[in-house]
C-alpha cells in the first residue's frame, strides 16, 4: 500500500519523524511515531490509497495544539486538531504545526483490502467534514489505544488481532461518515432529525460528564448545528428537547452511580455531569420524588 506524502511548504525545516514501533501487513501500516518540528510551519499531507487515523499518545514533552484544514471543503478554514483525527483516502489535508514535539499512533489502512470489507464501496468524499479533525467517539479512541499496545508489544496472532480491530474501526467510521449521509439522501425526514453520527456524539459527550458535556453550546458545536436547531432535531428524534434529553441522561447515570456506596453524593453529582451537589439534589428530587440520599438508603434496604 502507498504511504502518505508529507511536504512542508512555508517552513525552511521539515519535521523529524522517528518510528518507535511498527506493524505492517497487506492492507495496513501502523506506527508509533515521535514527531518534532523546530519551527512553525504548514505542510501538505496527501493520503493516496490509504486512510489515515492519528491518535495522540502521552509524552513527557510539552505539546502545543496543531491546526488542520481540508482544502476541498467549502469553508477551507483551519480548525484545532483533537487527540483523534481521520483523513480519508484520496484526500488533501493541510497541517499547520507549532514548534513542538509530539508522540502519536499513525495508522494507515485500506478498508477494501481487509477481508470481507472488500465487497463494499468506500466513497468517503461526500462525507468529508471538520468533524473528522476531532473525532469524539470513545469507542474509536479505545480501539486505537489497543492498536498502539499491540504494535508496541506484539502478542500471539498480532496480525489477526490488528486486522480484527481495523475491520471494526472501519465499519464504525463508515456508519458515521458514509452510511449516515446515504440515509440523509433517502429519507425525506432526515433533515429534521439527528443523524446516527450526531446522536452518537450527544451520547458520548453526555456520558463523559466532561466540561464539554455540561455545555449545551458545546454539544451544538460538536454536532455542527445551531443550538435551537439541535434542540428541535433532538425532540424529533428522541421525543425530548436537548435540555430534557441531557437532564435525563445525567439522572440515569446518577442512578447507576448511587449504587456504589463508596461515592459521596457530591462525587456522584460531578461524575453525572452536574455543576454542584445542590443542583443535582434538586433535579433528582423533582424527577424521582426523593433526594439522592433517600434513594440510596431505599436501595440499600
Amino acid at each position: 500500500m502507498n504511504a502518505i506524502h508529507y511536504s512542508e511548504y512555508d517552513c525552511e525545516a521539515s519535521g523529524n519523524f522517528l518510528t518507535e514501533a511498527s506493524l505492517a501487513r497487506q492492507g495496513f501500516d501502523i506506527r508509533v511515531e515521535h514527531a518534532q518540528w523546530s519551527n512553525t510551519g504548514t505542510a501538505l499531507i496527501e493520503t493516496g490509497d490509504s486512510c489515515l487515523l492519528r491518535l495522540m499518545l502521552p509524552t513527557s514533552a510539552q505539546t502545543k495544539p496543531n491546526f488542520g484544514s481540508f482544502p476541498s471543503h467549502v469553508a477551507h478554514r483551519f480548525h484545532p486538531l483533537g487527540n483523534l483525527l481521520f483523513i480519508p483516502r484520496g484526500t488533501e489535508f493541510h497541517l499547520r504545526h507549532a514548534a513542538s514535539e509530539q508522540k502519536a499512533l499513525v495508522c494507515l489502512f485500506d478498508p477494501s483490502s481487509l477481508g470481507v470489507l472488500g465487497s463494499y464501496r468506500w466513497n468517503w468524499q461526500d462525507g468529508v467534514s471538520e468533524a473528522m479533525l476531532n473525532l469524539q467517539s470513545g469507542y474509536l479512541h479505545a480501539s486505537l489505544q489497543r492498536l498502539a499496545e499491540e504494535v508496541a508489544h506484539p502478542g500471539f496472532a498480532s496480525e489477526l488481532q490488528t486486522e480484527c480491530l481495523l475491520t471494526s474501526i472501519a465499519l464504525d467510521l463508515r456508519r458515521e461518515f458514509i452510511d449516515a449521509d446515504d440515509d440523509a439522501v433517502h429519507s425525506s425526514h432526515s433533515a429534521e432529525k439527528l443523524s446516527p453520527r450526531q446522536l452518537n456524539i450527544l451520547r458520548e459527550l453526555l456520558d463523559s460528564a466532561s466540561d464539554e458535556g455540561r455545555s449545551l453550546g458545546h454539544l451544538a458545536q460538536a454536532c455542527q448545528l445551531p443550538l435551537r436547531t439541535l434542540s428541535s432535531r433532538c425532540k424529533n428524534t428522541t421525543g425530548m428537547t436537548l435540555r430534557q434529553y441531557a437532564a435525563q441522561s445525567r439522572l440515569q447515570k446518577a442512578v447507576a452511580l448511587l449504587a456504589d456506596s463508596r461515592l459521596l453524593i457530591k462525587q456522584v453529582a460531578y461524575q453525572a455531569g452536574f455543576n454542584n451537589a445542590a443542583a443535582f439534589s434538586a433535579a433528582f428530587r423533582k424527577e424521582l420524588g426523593v433526594t439522592p440520599e433517600e434513594f440510596r438508603h431505599q436501595r440499600q434496604r
